[in-house]
């Protein structure tokens, strides 16, 4: 079929993924459509497709994929700097497909060096990063995050702006194989993120606590996370589980002064458009001048995405899980 769009025919059931004939739609003012080479597979996939994405009653739904990389194929009225034939990144639901329009925000130049897979790695997982690390917890030079998951993509990306800024990274992953990894990619400290003893392990290692923590674990390990901030100290909650699950924190640790945030980009993307748009613009240079490196990934054919999107729930990769057109 010429223009396609991957969904769950039945939502909970991965093997019902399936492509089915959408026409294209043009572009309006301010938007281009593209034709998509590749795509980035998130947990917020897995949430759509098991039939997971509420909270609280209220539906969180989107098309599947939330960015990727592909050619400019048409171009709407008063897009400047855009043309038909460009190669561009993008942040926007509806990427696993053949097209797809998005507004001129929330697209940037895709970096020449790098592949369509590798480009692919970059958007969701540095966006998170950056808002994350820059913007929310203004993580500076001198100063110590614990990564939590630390091997994922976002993590990986994480750790990449956390060196940039010039603080010390302390890193979590749950199997060895994922923190051998780490290990060499040069993380000194990398721990269990297992079980809450990761906890006692950064004590150990900085023995007042850490500056931030980017989270993604839940529960107990969560909470554990909340202990080790100093005073002043930021935490950044990136998981969905206890969001999802309506979860609990106790207070105690802000009795510190320390502060809490949660990120969701795709609820960003939908409310503050100018605010994504400034992001990319700041991360773009990064990318383009290598300063922010592509992510470890694994490639999956479009066809194959529940197979793909099965990788994810799994756990076992490391970095990104990537969709392409053909595979490659």
């Amino acid at each position: 079929m010429d223009s396609y769009v991957l969904h769950a025919e039945r939502p909970g059931d991965m093997d019902s993924l399936a492509a089915s004939p959408r026409p294209r739609r043009a572009p309006g003012p301010g938007e281009v459509e593209i034709e998509v080479r590749a795509a980035g597979v998130n947990f917020a996939d897995v949430l759509v497709v098991l039939g997971m994405d509420t909270v609280f009653g209220e539906s969180d739904a989107h098309e599947l994929g939330l960015d990727g990389v592909g050619t400019v194929a048409r171009v709407g009225s008063g897009v400047p700097g855009l043309h038909v034939g460009d190669r561009v990144v993008f942040f926007h639901e509806g990427a696993f497909a053949s097209h797809v329009t998005v507004p001129t925000e929330l697209v940037v130049a895709a970096p020449a060096a790098l592949s369509d897979a590798e480009a692919a790695t970059l958007p969701v997982a540095y966006l998170t990063a950056w808002y994350a690390l820059v913007r929310l917890a203004g993580l500076g030079a001198g100063e110590t995050a614990l990564i939590q998951s630390a091997a994922g993509g976002v993590g990986l990306a994480a750790m990449n702006v956390a060196r940039l800024h010039g603080a010390r990274v302390l890193a979590t992953s749950g199997t060895e194989r994922k923190r051998q990894y780490l290990r060499e990619l040069g993380v000194e400290h990398v721990l269990d993120s297992r079980s809450v003893a990761f906890a006692d392990g950064v004590r150990e290692i900085s023995p007042d606590g850490v500056d931030v923590v980017l989270n993604s674990l839940a529960g107990k390990a969560q909470q554990a996370g909340l202990g080790l901030l100093r005073v002043h100290g930021r935490f950044v909650e990136i998981g969905k589980r206890d969001i999802y699950g309506g979860g609990t924190v106790e207070l105690a640790p802000f009795r510190r002064n320390i502060s809490m945030h949660s990120v969701d980009l795709l609820l960003l993307s939908r409310v503050d458009r100018p605010l994504v748009q400034a992001l990319l613009a700041e991360l773009s240079p990064l990318w383009a001048d290598g300063h922010l490196e592509p992510l470890a990934h694994e490639v999956y054919p479009m066809g194959e995405a529940a197979t793909a999107i099965r990788t994810l729930t799994t756990g076992r990769h490391v970095g990104k899980v990537i969709l392409t057109v053909d595979g490659s």
